[in-house]
Formats: C-alpha cells, structure tokens, sequence
C-alpha cells in the first residue's frame, strides 16, 4: 500500500511563491464560534484564483530506504488542469504529469514509457474515490471533506477549539473490498470495515486549512498534509511549505515540497508530448 500510495502523492507537487511580501502571523486568541458560522468563513475564504504557476519547487522524499531530492514545477488553471514537471538535480526533466478533469497522463522520459488512464484507476489500485477537484483542493490549500459513507444529519463534524484555530474532524465507516481485505491479511487482522478519522485544523483568522489527516484510527494507518510559513503573495495568502506524511504504523515516507517562486493569474498552457518510441505502461489492478 505504500508504494501505491507514494504514487498518487508523486501527483501532488505544489507550488507557491513570487512577489512575497512578510510572513504573516496567526492570532493565538481563538473566538467562539459554531459549526455553520465556520463552514460559512471558510467558503468565504477560499482561495480565489484562475491560474497558479509555481516556477520552482525544492523537493525531498524520505523513508527507510534513504532520501532523495528533486526540483519541480507546476501549472493550474482552475478546473482545467494540474501539470507537474519533474527535475533531476542537473537540471533535466525527467517526468511530466497532466491532469485533467476526467484523465491522468505520466510520461517517464528518463525511462522512455508513458501512463495514461483516467481516476478509476486510484479506485482500482487504492479503493479510493479520488478526483481532479481531491487534488486541486490539496494543492491550493482548500478546505476538503471526503466522504466514504452517507452522513446523517446535519451536524457533520465535532469541532474543538485549539492554540491555532479550529479542529474539524469525523469519523466514518468504509467497507473493505477484496484489496484492503487482503492488505489486512498480511498484517494478521481479519476486519470488514475500517474506521476512518477525518481531520482538519483551520485557521481563526484566515480560514484556511493548516493541516488535513486521514487516518484508520484502530490500525495508525494514513496520510496527513500539512501547510507552513503562509505568506502574503500580491494579497494572495499562501503556505510556502508543504508536507506530506505516510504512515503505517512505525514506518513512515514523508514528502517535503518548498515553493520557490508563484505568481497568480498569469497565462498558462497545458503541454504533454508522448514520443512514438515510449512504450505503454500496464499497470496491474489485481492487487498483487
């Protein structure tokens, strides 16, 4: 599962920074609020934008098997696409990812294949439900919720007040399918649902959220994405780190993104070249 895993956050490289300004600093003297007022701030907060473009991201990957350093870049154009490319430290790219709203497009050039498929794939591979608007969302640090099950009510969420905002968080059942059966096998557990822990710390005076955690909660199996050091970019707010964090029980793979240079509503186009020669990649969805 980590490995797969590691794929789809390969797809989230973020990018932030350009014209920064200072760092802004977060109030400590939290107000009282409820539920609905909340969700009405963070709509109303949301990042507002039609292109993001981050010309140069300091990437790290880390786990037990050692770390590695990349340099990225990144193009959004709202609801249209994510495209990500990847440096080696010499300065050659080496892969290019393109999303679009209903398709994924790998091109590996460093070992000549190419991937193209569309989100059933996250489902097929991951028994998750994501999507272009899961990622953009991650990207452009909007508030999300993933839903694996039908909420009664209308109460949502249990809402905490801490040092730095406001915690969101709810607890939800998803039935296991054959994959994640199969995944708890090997770890000697015999379950048929897993119960899964949403969580997000929103910011009191921004509205924006500073960390976002799924987790199964009996198991200390997930993933968090974290967002540090916002700053003001031409009265965009913004983090210009972002963390991500795999863990399943002691091990852990983490992915630092630090942004360099971001601009907004800049023109941005869409280019993905696959050349006669790559060769497909067939990627298996049986769960070996």
């Amino acid at each position: 599962m980590k490995g797969r895993a590691i794929l789809f956050l390969s797809f989230v490289l973020l990018a932030v920074s350009c014209r920064t300004v200072q760092q802004i600093v977060v109030k400590k003297d939290i107000p009282l609020t409820i539920e609905g007022r909340l969700l009405k701030n963070i709509e109303e907060h949301k990042p507002e934008y039609n292109t993001l473009f981050a010309k140069r991201i300091e990437g790290s990957l880390r786990s037990e098997k050692g770390k590695s350093n990349f340099k990225a870049s990144l193009k959004i154009r709202r609801d249209s696409f994510v495209q990500v490319s990847v440096t080696a430290p010499l300065g050659i790219e080496v892969a290019r990812v393109l999303l679009t709203p209903d398709s994924v497009k790998i091109v590996d050039m460093y070992h000549k294949k190419y991937f193209l498929s569309d989100y059933d794939f996250f489902y097929d591979r991951l028994e998750i439900k994501v999507s272009f608007d899961h990622i953009q969302r991650i990207l452009t640090n909007t508030f999300m919720h993933v839903d694996f099950a039908s909420v009664n009510g209308n109460k949502r969420y249990k809402m905490e007040r801490s040092d730095d905002g406001y915690e969101l968080s709810t607890i939800q059942e998803k039935t296991l399918g054959r994959k994640l059966k199969r995944l708890y096998k090997k770890k000697r557990k015999n379950k048929n649902v897993m119960l899964i822990q949403q969580k997000t710390l929103v910011d009191a005076v921004h509205f924006r959220p500073l960390y976002f955690s799924l987790e199964d909660i009996e198991e200390n199996m997930g993933v968090r994405v974290s967002y540090e050091e916002f700053r003001d970019f031409s009265e965009k707010y913004f983090p210009t780190k972002i963390l991500f964090e795999l863990f399943d029980g002691e091990e852990r793979t983490n992915l630092d993104l630090r942004f360099q240079k971001l601009e907004f509503d800049v023109p941005v186009e869409a280019n993905i070249r696959i050349l006669p020669k790559y060769k497909k990649m067939e990627l298996k969805t049986n769960g070996n």
